[in-house]
């Protein structure tokens, strides 16, 4: 008789990449064998250990098991700081990674992300990533207030992609570090991707100030591969609007052809300049940066697959117009992101009418309406339908208080079930200023609550259950800080009366009588009659 311990391991984690990750680990646990074959490359393919204790108990499993270890392709460290001052996390997690990466056990690492703003470098971790893993070819970090003059975090050679995130300690102090790239730390770092990663793919300097740091550089980088480029608050061109010529900006985004993704900040580059772009300087499938931006690159609008508003976008009449307009123009759309801030609760449903006029196509939808209540859920779940292709689904609303999360979800699910999973958040009002503090407000108030929902069909893709996974953050009166509590559950979304759903017995006969229909009314009047004929009899039997 075949088993599923006897099938093709080929054949195993194909079934398996068409499951959860849950539903992974069940099937692994049921024998020896399918543990070896399939939880080495469908589990630890990627890897997130998000604290201390699971760096240090997780790498050193895996510098046991090497047979798990060289499956794994991805590694993120974001270690944090522990309560005791004298312990430091990262420093724990670092030494972790440099001895499992000095065992070589990590012989298939291609991607590696460290994330610990305010720490200092820990230069025995870089030197065994880059002396032990050969296959490292994507690195992505964050660097605080502290920047090395030097480290083996430069000493790469042929990466390719290198993401580097600017965190708020780095703009307090460092915020012309990056102008000058003679400086000793910053040489190394554009030495490293100027002259030895000319096959650099990916790209990201990110970061949020407002107050730009200067990273001019750039634009003297050549990558004849680059593909992504995502640049955050810095930046990379300071010549007028009104120089003749081009700017050395526009004059680099030409000369990268393959680029595909772009991703702008408003302090990048002035959108006057990226109008004398040649007509098919660039053909991108994903762009992310402001208003202005995108309508300076209209020669792009065929080919954008993916389209990103980095910053909210007023509800005005006009504004609307003008975005919807874009839209339009956008015919391969099939993902956009985008955040409005709301003048009155009644602009809510031009927006909505607006972008289902515009791009009826869409498959990923990232919404978030913000500083005023805006949708009825009701209303909302009605009119998205009219998004025909839509798979996932992510809101960010200030509720009107009409309906739960858990409800506000069924109401959704019932409405989309071609949805295969969406988001759900509720945020409070925001304004376009920050409130004062007050800590003697006696009540406490919930900050933000989101749900994520996984739709659960049945044998003939019928949504019947919701997997949910909800979160909530409450801030405490009198400086008691915040708590976060998480809950997971499932909901049956099955209509009333589904096969299946109906209960027996006292349940049944409970839920008919407290049910607002028809029957339920028949159920409660019997009911009535039935204990006024009891009462009856018994004063009869009394006398």
């Amino acid at each position: 008789m075949t088993t599923a311990s006897s099938a093709p391991a080929d054949l195993l984690l194909e079934i398996a990449a068409h499951l959860s990750r849950s539903d992974v680990l069940n099937l692994c646990l049921t024998s020896k064998s399918l543990f070896s074959s399939v939880a080495g490359p469908a589990l630890y393919h990627s890897v997130v250990l998000l604290t201390a204790a699971q760096c240090t108990s997780t790498l050193a499993m895996l510098k046991r098991r090497k047979d798990i270890a060289r499956h794994v392709q991805e590694l993120v460290i974001r270690p944090s700081r522990s309560n005791d001052p004298m312990v430091l996390d990262s420093r724990a997690a670092s030494v972790a990674v440099a001895e499992i990466a000095a065992s070589r056990s990590l012989d298939a690492l291609s991607k590696f992300t460290w994330w610990d703003d305010e720490m200092a470098f820990h230069e025995e971790m870089w030197l065994a990533l880059r002396m032990c893993c050969p296959r490292l070819k994507y690195l992505s970090t964050s660097i605080g207030s502290y920047f090395p003059s030097s480290s083996h975090l430069f000493n790469f050679t042929d990466l390719h992609g290198f993401s580097v995130f600017l965190a708020p300690g780095f703009y307090q102090n460092n915020t012309e570090l990056l102008l000058d790239d003679e400086r000793p730390g910053t040489k190394k770092l554009w030495d490293m991707l100027f002259k030895r990663c000319p096959n650099l793919k990916e790209l990201v300097i990110e970061g949020y100030s407002s107050f730009p740091s200067d990273a001019g550089c750039l634009v003297d980088g050549r990558w004849p591969r680059l593909q992504k480029l995502a640049l955050g608050d810095v930046s990379v061109s300071w010549e007028p609007v009104a120089a003749p010529g081009k700017s050395a900006f526009v004059n680099f985004l030409e000369a990268h052809t393959e680029l595909q993704s772009l991703s702008l900040s408003r302090h990048n580059v002035d959108p006057a300049q990226l109008n004398s772009l040649e007509m098919d300087a660039l053909k991108l499938t994903s762009f992310s940066g402001t208003l202005a931006q995108l309508q300076a690159l209209s020669r792009s609008y065929s080919s954008l697959k993916s389209l990103t508003f980095r910053d909210p976008v007023w509800s005005r009449d006009v504004t609307t117009m003008t975005i919807s307009s874009i839209l339009q123009q956008l015919t391969s759309l099939n993902n956009l992101n985008i955040t409005f801030m709301l003048h009155s609760p009644y602009d809510s449903s031009s927006i909505l009418r607006a972008l289902i006029s515009s791009c009826p196509h869409l498959q990923h939808l990232t919404l978030s309406c913000i500083r005023k209540p805006s949708f009825q859920i009701e209303s909302l779940a009605k009119a998205l339908p009219a998004f025909r292709r839509l798979r996932t689904l992510t809101l960010t609303l200030v509720s009107a208080g009409d309906l739960s999360l858990a409800a506000a979800g069924t109401c959704i699910a019932r409405a989309l079930p071609r949805l295969h999973f969406f988001q759900l958040t509720f945020v409070p009002p925001s304004y376009p200023h920050a409130l004062p503090r007050r800590p003697l407000y006696p009540f406490p108030r919930s900050e933000k609550a989101s749900g994520s929902f996984t739709l659960m069909p049945d044998a003939h893709g019928l949504p019947t259950a919701l997997r949910v996974r909800e979160t909530e953050t409450t801030v405490w009166p009198y400086g008691f800080g915040a708590t976060r509590r998480v809950r997971r559950y499932t909901l049956d979304i099955r209509p009333p009366g589904a096969v299946g759903k109906i209960p027996t017995g006292v349940r049944g006969v409970l839920g008919i009588l407290l049910e607002s229909s028809t029957a339920g009314a028949e159920m409660r009047m019997f009911a009535l009659s039935s204990m006024l004929v009891v009462f009856a009899a018994a004063f009869l039997l009394k006398g």
